[in-house]
């Protein structure tokens, strides 16, 4: 028997406040141990680095990193920053699915199967190109009698623009940071002069060039751009096609993706205003037509809303549609850096994987349809 949205909520308040809620306590107080030594490495780090210089050139660009690092903080996970997330996965979200019913499996540690569909993905044509490639949560299983897979990845590439752009919109609040880099710088000088008259240089230099070499990490870090954060999803169409139909947004974004045009010709549909926002390329008019449905068109538009994506893209293919959605933020959260985790993260969670499995209704995906 299926569940409705009203019982599946049910549930999961039940869920949270039975098996979450009394173990948050542990988990939010890791985020903050987390934070706080994050931000004080990042203070003595640039205290250091200042202190044998003084203020200068090189007391801007720190003081601009540590701007772009709280930034980013605020928008990332404590996958990087707080180990108890994932143990607090591994715990919870098994079980967490079963709310939706259906056979769901979680994973964070299938790097193969997770590589082999990235080499489906890109040979789509709604992948841009990238240097590195990061996995993160995977979910797949059957939901409704379909087949589907959810992949959260992150691919990067690296770009002087990038660190043009995080530099120059950072110079003006620089001026908050002053006074608590300037405690650190001297609190690390008056370290430095103890060493000297110790004659401890080489514990001085050492301790210089192991900052000045993370220092250096942090900066190329910043060339870093990322076109791509957020989950590739596929389902089993359950409809007979051969062709391949893709589409991607109409805006500058899309520009390093390279397909042979000579293989593909444009689709124009009769919704002109969705045609003017996005470009669609297929190998088969006719087929193009079939899967781009005023369903799929409507709930396509809706899923960017929903996720608050930056763009999102589809293809189909082999029986299959496979959606990008670029969100820019960590999806699947069970914490977060910059705040504590609550029912209202739960319910984030519990939303955003019901946005994604609403498609297979939406579009029809568990009936049958012959071309």
């Amino acid at each position: 028997m299926e569940k409705d949205i009203a019982q599946m909520r049910a549930e999961l308040m039940d869920f949270y406040f039975k098996n979450v809620k009394p173990n948050l306590e542990s988990l939010n107080k890791q985020r903050k141990e987390s934070l706080r030594t994050y931000l004080v490495t990042v203070m003595i780090l640039l205290g250091f680095i200042l202190a044998p210089f003084g203020i200068g050139f090189l007391f801007i660009i720190a003081g601009v990193m540590v701007i772009v690092i709280l930034k980013n903080a605020q928008t990332s996970t404590c996958a990087g920053g707080i180990t108890g997330e994932e143990a607090f996965k591994k715990k919870y979200m098994q079980e967490f699915l079963k709310i939706f019913g259906g056979e769901m499996l979680w994973s964070k540690e299938n790097i193969q199967m997770a590589a082999e569909d990235l080499k489906v993905y890109r040979k789509l044509n709604i992948m841009n190109p990238y240097d590195i490639l990061t996995f993160d949560d995977m979910i797949y299983g059957k939901y409704k009698g379909v087949n589907f897979n959810i992949l959260e990845c992150d691919t990067s590439f690296y770009s002087a623009q990038n660190f043009i752009n995080q530099f120059i919109p950072n110079l003006c609040p620089l001026a908050v940071f002053v006074p608590i880099i300037l405690i650190f710088g001297y609190g690390i000088m008056r370290l430095l002069a103890v060493l000297e008259k110790q004659h401890a240089i080489w514990v001085n230099l050492g301790l210089f060039v192991v900052f000045f070499v993370l220092l250096i990490i942090g900066l190329i870090k910043q060339f870093r751009r990322v076109p791509f954060r957020g989950v590739f999803v596929e389902f089993d169409m359950n409809k007979n096609f051969e062709g391949h139909t893709f589409l991607f947004e109409n805006a500058q974004t899309n520009h390093s993706i390279k397909f042979n045009h000579s293989k593909f010709q444009e689709v124009k549909l009769e919704d002109s205003e969705f045609c003017k926002k996005y470009k669609i390329y297929s190998d088969n008019q006719v087929e193009a037509r079939y899967v781009l449905t005023t369903a799929f068109i409507e709930r396509f538009k809706n899923m960017r809303t929903a996720f608050k994506a930056k763009y999102i893209r589809a293809a189909f293919k082999d029986g299959k549609i496979t959606i990008a959605l670029h969100a820019g933020r960590d999806l699947f959260a069970m914490a977060n850096l910059s705040k504590d985790s609550d029912s209202n993260t739960f319910s984030e969670l519990f939303d955003e994987i019901l946005s994604i499995l609403e498609l297979i209704e939406a579009l029809k995906l568990n009936q049958r349809i012959g071309l």
